[in-house]
Formats: structure tokens, sequence, C-alpha cells
């Protein structure tokens, strides 16, 4: 997998030929959905919410844990978004996305909200297992990813393949 990836010898964010690679080669998969043609940016990679959301007490790190361990007890309710579901205004709830990684060593991950997404004051941020940040994904991190969403202005619609949220690769330190 990214056999080349040495051929690129600065540090930086990868563009979108090389995640449409990761794509091919499985490095970001979505088992049940393929992933649409529209999600690919210049330099990264709309993230699409799955099929359900949770409805949160609070929001949270998983650190040593899976996110899917943590959640029974923070978790209020489960909601179905596959046909449109209302998402109350400042309560917080994590969507599972339906992409997922397996990132090789020397190729981490960054996430952040997109533009639109933030012009409608929405706050959203990403969360993988055994992490202690949000929005960063580590080298050779294998697994899913989760989406916090806590809209703070609107009850807002969301659906599943909805883009809140996108995705970059980057290899080396690129500060």
């Amino acid at each position: 997998m990214f056999d080349d990836i040495d051929e690129i010898t600065q540090a930086g964010i990868l563009p979108a030929r090389w995640l449409r690679r990761a794509v091919q080669e499985n490095i970001i998969y979505s088992d049940k959905y393929k992933i649409q043609e529209q999600n690919y940016q210049p330099a990264s990679l709309d993230l699409s919410l799955g099929e359900k959301a949770y409805s949160l007490q609070c929001s949270f790190l998983p650190f040593s844990d899976t996110v899917e361990t943590k959640l029974p007890e923070l978790t209020i309710g489960e909601i179905d978004i596959r046909d449109g579901a209302i998402l109350e205004k400042n309560r917080a709830y994590l969507i599972p996305l339906l992409e997922e990684l397996r990132l090789p060593q020397g190729i981490r991950a960054r996430t952040n909200p997109k533009s639109s997404t933030g012009r409608l004051d929405i706050f959203t941020r990403v969360i993988s297992d055994y992490s202690d940040r949000f929005d960063d994904i580590a080298e050779g991190y294998e697994g899913r990813m989760f989406l916090e969403v806590f809209s703070r202005s609107f009850t807002i619609k969301v659906k599943t393949r909805l883009s809140l949220n996108q995705l970059r690769l980057f290899k080396g330190d690129s500060r």
C-alpha cells in the first residue's frame, strides 16, 4: 500500500491524486457506500455522515479505549438519520462516519470542518479510537472515525452521506 510514498520528498499535505490512490488501495474506505466523486477536493476528502446519530451527555475523548466502548455510558439516545433527522441546537451528537482508515506508517491525517459548516455556526470535530486529541489521527491508525456535531444557533437537519467535515493526509511534519 502506497509503496511509492517515498517519492514525495517534501513533508506536507497530499494532493487529490494521492487521496484517490488511498481510496483505490483501501487506505481510506467505506464498506457499505462508495466514496462519491464530488467528495474529492484539491487537497482534502469530504467525509460522509453514517446512518445514525447518538445524542450525548457530554463530549469525550477515548484516550486508551475505543469510541464504541465509551459510547454506552455517555449516550442519551440513538437517532436513525438515513432518511434525514433533526438535531437540536445546543446538544452534542456523535455520528459514525462512513469512511474508515488504514493509514500506513509515515502518513497521518487531520480533519477540520468544511467552511460551509462553520458559516452555519455548527461546531464539529472528529474522534478516533485510542486518541487523546480531536481531529488528529496518528500515522498507522486503523479504524473508524466519529464526528461530534454541536449546532450553536439552529436546529439542523442531517442525513446519511451529508458532508460536514473534511480529511487531509500528511506526510512527515508539515509544521
